[in-house]
């Protein structure tokens, strides 16, 4: 199983979100290639055909622009890289990624959903960070290296806060796309 998606939905809404996923990638015509269980509530994976990040991105246009709003797809964070759930190859993913598309003079900061590891979060997130050689900004990063932390595999990322699609901050319409749904 490879995914290089991580969307969030409602409690024993799984189902339903898994099918409007695929809806949503026949309207975007970016193929949704398979979801997955993930066994904890409210959370699925998914592999989508081409750039993740693109998905999300087309994924908070189309509703910004009012054409379709999902009712159960309320967060979508674009994974580049899977790796094992062992602190020392996440933390060689994470440098090769934070090399690859944090600047020298970007700041970033590391957001961890860890579930079902007893790895303690802070020290997750301090082992990983110290291995990155960019400053880091907790209020107001240029990139967020993001980390979706599962028993047996763990996915990475450095987005954007655009990147990260959620209906949530849609819906207030401070997402960075812009417009509010109503």
């Amino acid at each position: 199983m490879s995914f290089n998606l991580v969307v969030a939905t409602g409690w024993r809404q799984e189902r339903m979100c898994m099918e409007e996923l695929y809806k949503i990638g026949d309207i975007l015509a970016r193929r949704v290639k398979d979801v997955w269980f993930t066994g904890f509530d409210g959370l699925l994976t998914a592999e989508v055909e081409g750039d993740p990040l693109e998905f999300t991105r087309a994924l908070a246009d189309l509703v910004s622009s009012g054409y379709y709003v999902p009712r159960f797809v309320l967060r979508a964070t674009p994974i580049m890289v899977v790796v094992k759930s062992d602190l020392d190859e996440v933390a060689r993913a994470a440098s090769e990624l934070a090399a690859k598309h944090i600047g020298p003079n970007e700041t970033f900061k590391v957001e961890l959903k860890k579930r079902g590891v007893k790895y303690d979060r802070l020290a997750v997130i301090d082992y990983v960070a110290k291995g990155i050689d960019r400053k880091v900004d907790l209020t107001r990063p240029d990139k967020i290296l993001w980390i979706e932390m599962f028993p047996t595999r763990t996915g990475l990322s450095v987005i954007t806060e655009r990147d990260n699609f959620s209906l949530m901050r849609m819906r207030v319409g401070s997402h960075g796309g812009g417009g509010s749904v109503p």
